[in-house]
C-alpha cells in the first residue's frame, strides 16, 4: 500500500486507551535521529525536544480528564509499536498515567517505517530539524522509485515530495539524480538508516568529503563528545528504570570514586615528578 494511503488509514482508526506498559518504541520507526543534527545545534534540538515533552507533562499533571493527541501505533507480530507521538508517550510516562489514548492499525514493518517518515514532517508542534527532515525524504523517495530504478510513480512529484517534508524542490532533484549510483555496501552500517537499511542522505549527499570514515575523520574532542554521548543515552535508560533515591545514590557513589581516582593519579603523579632520578648505583 502507499505510504500516504497507509498513513490515512491508520489516522481514521478509532481511538481506544492502551496500557503505557503494553507500549514499545523501535529505533527504526523514530525518524528524529539526533546524528543528523550538526553538532552545534544538537544541544538546542535536545533543548526544545525535553521543553516539549515538560509542556505535555505539566496539562496531563494538571487534571486526569486532560488527554493529549491520541497515538499512531502499529501491531507488529503481537507487539504494539509507536509510530508517532514518541514525545507524547514520554510525557505520559512522567506523568504517571496508566492509559494512553491510541489509534491502532495492522501494517508490515517496512510500511510502518515509511508511515513514521512522513507522520513526522507534517504539521508537528515540534518541528523535525531540517537535516532530518532531509532524511526522511530522501527514504522516501529511494522507497517510491525502488532505489533509482524507477521514476517517481502516479500522483508523486518533485514539488509535492518537497511540500510534503518541508525541503527544496532543487534538493528533491538532487536525491533522484544521486540515487542510481548509490551503492549501500560503500557505506559502514552506523551510515545506514535502520528501518530500511539504505544509506542516510547527510553521507550520500557528503560522499568523498570523509562520511564512509567518519571516525578518522573526527577530532579528539568529537571522539570524546561521542563516548560521552553513547554513556549518557546507558545512564539515561537505566535512570528510568530506577528510584529517585537509588538515582540520587547511585551518582553520589560515581562521583565520590571518580575523585578519589582523581586524587590517587595526582598523588602518583606528584611523587613521581619529586622523585630523584635512578643513577643505577646502590
Amino acid at each position: 500500500m502507499n505510504p500516504q494511503a497507509a498513513l490515512e488509514r491508520l489516522k481514521a482508526a478509532e481511538v481506544r486507551p492502551v496500557p503505557l506498559k503494553a507500549l514499545k518504541t523501535d529505533e527504526a520507526l523514530q525518524p528524529r535521529e539526533g546524528r543528523m543534527v550538526p553538532f552545534r545545534e544538537q544541544t538546542r534540538v535536545e533543548a526544545r525536544s525535553a521543553e516539549h515533552v515538560g509542556t505535555m507533562r505539566l496539562a496531563l499533571e494538571a487534571a486526569q480528564h486532560v488527554e493529549l493527541e491520541p497515538l499512531l501505533v502499529v501491531e507488529i507480530d503481537g507487539r504494539l509499536l509507536v509510530v508517532d507521538g514518541h514525545h507524547r508517550l514520554r510525557a505520559y510516562h512522567l506523568a504517571g498515567r496508566e492509559t494512553v489514548p491510541c489509534r491502532v492499525g495492522s501494517m508490515d514493518h517496512h510500511g510502518a517505517v515509511m508511515v513514521s517518515k512522513l507522520v513526522n514532517c507534517a504539521e508537528r508542534s515540534l518541528e523535525m530539524h531540517r537535516e532530518q527532515r532531509a532524511d526522511a525524504a530522501w527514504q522516501y523517495v529511494a522507497h517510491m522509485t525502488r532505489q533509482g530504478t524507477d521514476g517517481l510513480p502516479v500522483g508523486e512529484s518533485r514539488r509535492t515530495i518537497a511540500g510534503r517534508f518541508g525541503i527544496g524542490v532543487a534538493t528533491v532533484q538532487r536525491m533522484l539524480h544521486k540515487l542510481p549510483n548509490v551503492n549501500p555496501r560503500e557505506y559502514a552500517t552506523e551510515a545506514h538508516d535502520p528501518g530500511t537499511g539504505f544509506p542516510r542522505w547527510r553521507y550520500v549527499r557528503e560522499a568523498g568529503a570523509g562520511w564512509q570514515d567518519m571516525e578518522s575523520k573526527m577530532t579528539p574532542e568529537q571522539l570524546m563528545q561521542l563516548e560521552a554521548e553513547k554513556l549518557a543515552r546507558k545512564i539515561g535508560a537505566l535512570i528510568d528504570k530506577a528510584s529517585p533515591e537509588a538515582t540520587r545514590r547511585a551518582l553520589a557513589m560515581l562521583a565520590n570514586e571518580a575523585k578519589l581516582a582523581a586524587s590517587n593519579a595526582d598523588a602518583l603523579d606528584f611523587l613521581t615528578e619529586i622523585a630523584e632520578p635512578d643513577s643505577g648505583e646502590f
